[in-house]
């Protein structure tokens, strides 16, 4: 099975064959034009190398400064610079190695026109380069970041199947059923109440695949509606409160990651407790960004059903936000607690 190169090793290979490719080329112009001496060979052979040299450095430049990263407008005008620096920087190191090392030239025959001749070629090089290599990086960007958002989509998708089974799963149908059946009679309006939360608990399962993001306050809703058909199932032995500042209600997030939590939450926790318990939800501000936070009652199983779940989810973080949201669970004095951190480019 073959693998692909790393993005490293193709550049230095792009490198040598290119600035090899140029030395080359000038040689056999040089002889063509009758200048093909000893020193004059070596001084083109030594300038393939200089030039291999200083745009490898400018390219220092360009990744260490996240100048790709910046807006075009303020692009432009430093990458101008830097080519002219750049070929100026290779033409001087070049003609004083002609000059000092190779003997290829010397003062008298340095004359203005052949030093602004020979110093514009090097800019112009500078700025092929610099084009090439520019342009490459974009397309490499532009590449990533469709095969980021393919792989947000299946993730998004499982996300969506994930949910789908775990609502239509026949013992959530069947306990609900149960639930509407009893309640018919005994509470018509609860029943109808009831009917239409799972119809919205539905609805947004199936529309959820189809978006990146969601507010928080569509997020919420859902999950009301969620907790309150458990609620009508466990009866006492289920509360819970939802608790979130109107600062951070339109905050966006991937969607049915905070119902995820929530499902896992009556599931893991208050099912499997003989007494329930309290799930609550909480979102506020952390500094710039929102902290989500769904505690319930139990123990974090290391065996437990929650792991692909929380998999998928960290997994669609780490594509929308980049390492800078995180996902985690820990047990505190007797309770689960899952926490999301979102940064601040999707708070209000």
């Amino acid at each position: 099975m073959t693998h692909p190169l790393r993005p490293s090793r193709v550049y230095a290979i792009c490198q040598i064959a290119g600035w090899g490719a140029y030395g080359l080329m000038g040689v056999t112009i040089a002889r063509a034009f009758g200048y093909g001496s000893g020193p004059m060979t070596t001084t083109t052979l030594l300038g393939s190398v200089v030039g291999l040299v200083v745009t490898h450095l400018w390219r220092g430049v360009i990744r260490g400064r996240g100048l790709l990263g910046q807006p075009f407008s303020r692009l432009l005008p430093k990458l101008f610079a830097g080519v002219v620096v750049t070929g100026i920087v290779a033409w001087l190191l070049v003609w004083a190695t002609g000059l000092y090392v190779t003997g290829a030239y010397t003062l008298k025959s340095s004359t203005s026109g052949i030093l602004l001749a020979t110093s514009f070629n090097w800019i112009v090089t500078s700025l092929l380069w610099t084009a090439i290599y520019v342009g490459a990086q974009w397309f490499k960007r532009g590449r990533d970041s469709e095969i980021q958002r393919l792989r947000l989509e299946v993730l998004a998708r499982d996300a969506q199947l994930s949910a789908l089974h775990a609502q239509i799963q026949p013992h959530f149908l069947f306990n609900a059923m149960n639930v509407l059946r009893a309640l018919i009679s005994e509470d018509p309006e609860r029943a109808r109440d009831l009917v239409t939360e799972l119809s919205d608990l539905m609805r947004y399962a199936l529309r959820a695949g189809l978006q990146e993001r969601v507010l928080l306050q569509e997020e919420l809703d859902v999950i009301e509606s969620y907790l309150r058909i458990e609620q009508a199932r466990f009866e006492d032995r289920l509360t819970w409160r939802i608790e979130a500042d109107a600062a951070v209600r339109q905050t966006q997030l991937p969607p049915m990651l905070l119902q995820m939590l929530v499902e896992n939450a009556v599931k893991h926790g208050v099912a499997l407790s003989e007494f329930g318990g309290e799930v609550a939800v909480s979102a506020c501000r952390d500094g710039d960004g929102v902290r989500l936070i769904v505690t319930n009652p139990g123990r974090v199983s290391v065996n437990g059903g929650t792991r692909i779940g929380l998999a998928n989810a960290r997994g669609r973080l780490q594509l929308i936000y980049g390492g800078r949201a995180t996902l985690t669970l820990a047990e505190r004095d007797g309770q689960v607690v899952a926490e999301v951190v979102l940064p601040a480019g999707d708070a209000p």
